[in-house]
């Protein structure tokens, strides 16, 4: 059993016998050192099946995966699939205090706010760019799912330092050169996550770009930077309804996913982007792996107020 948890709320996650074997390492090193004593409401359970499903029961809170015996996929894979639905479940069955956004995010600041690297339907980056900026003197927040509230229209990322971090293979040597694990875990990973669950004030928002040069800054205008953050507000929502758009996945059709009911809103559209879109917004030109230190400075330098 472990929790998977988001601010002041949770998920149990309840790995049954017949779920394989290397998905209770998985919750083991998810629930961290110690378990949130935070009541949870919330149920997700893992096990195995005769065929590969997930269903979400909105109004009882609780979520079925079961995983059949044949599926393909090595631990990583399974731990992936796992994290995918427990955090897509988790906003489903919230009350819309919670945006799920696509992305990743660091501290900044000396601890006291937060940059967000989120997706803009422009391709990969998002992870390398997060490790590379928190290694130049800030702390891990959440990598993939940065759930985020907004405190008198404040947009605030919740810290989730139990998570893993997934770095690509030709982004390991130089993110993490001493581990080939494709999951990094707090113990795993070069630069420390933060400390405790409390939202931290988003002040910074870059999206990868591989359009412009590396290192080429543009910061964008309210307007086009909604158009830009679409992606990163709907793409989980996008990937629970059909699966198939994720890179990684472990299931093969939509016809393997259920939520009962009509699925609400994750991020009460509109509102959610005029929030974000009020925070500056930058697009950050990043190249090839040996490009990461440029495009890496370029920010350091926009968040010191040097460029």
């Amino acid at each position: 059993m472990s929790l998977l948890r988001v601010g002041n709320r949770a998920l149990e996650i309840q790995i049954a016998e017949s779920a394989p074997r290397c998905l209770r390492r998985f919750v083991a090193r998810l629930a961290g050192t110690e378990l949130p004593t935070i009541p949870t409401g919330q149920v997700m359970q893992v096990r195995g099946g005769r065929q590969t499903r997930l269903a979400v029961d909105v109004g009882r809170g609780e979520v079925l995966l079961e995983l059949a015996a044949d599926l393909a996929g090595d631990p990583a894979t399974l731990a992936i699939g796992v994290l995918q639905a427990a955090a897509r479940s988790m906003a489903v069955m919230g009350d819309g205090d919670l945006a799920l956004l696509h992305g990743s995010a660091v501290t900044a600041d000396g601890g006291r706010s937060a940059i967000a690297v989120l997706d803009g339907g422009r391709g990969q980056g998002k992870t390398s760019l997060a490790l590379g900026v928190a290694a130049r003197g800030g702390s891990l927040l959440v990598d993939e799912f940065a759930f985020t509230n907004f405190p008198g229209g404040q947009p605030c990322v919740v810290p989730m330092p139990t998570l893993p971090w997934h770095v690509r293979a030709d982004m390991a040597p130089l993110l993490a050169p001493h581990t080939t694990e494709r999951l990094l875990y707090p113990v795993d990973l070069p630069t420390p996550t933060t400390d405790g669950h409390r939202p931290l004030p988003l002040s910074l928002i870059a999206i990868p770009d591989h359009g412009l040069a590396p290192g080429e800054l543009c910061q964008a205008p309210a307007l086009a930077a909604r158009d830009m953050l679409r992606a990163a507000v709907n793409d989980h929502e996008a990937k629970l309804r059909e699966p198939t758009l994720d890179h990684v996945s472990i299931f093969s059709s939509a016809d393997e996913v259920t939520i009962s009911s009509s699925l609400p809103a994750f991020n009460s559209g509109e509102k959610v982007l005029d929030a974000l879109a009020a925070v500056p917004v930058i697009r950050v030109g990043i190249g090839n792996p040996d490009d990461l230190p440029t495009s890496v400075t370029a920010v350091i330098r926009r968040i010191g107020g040097t460029s």
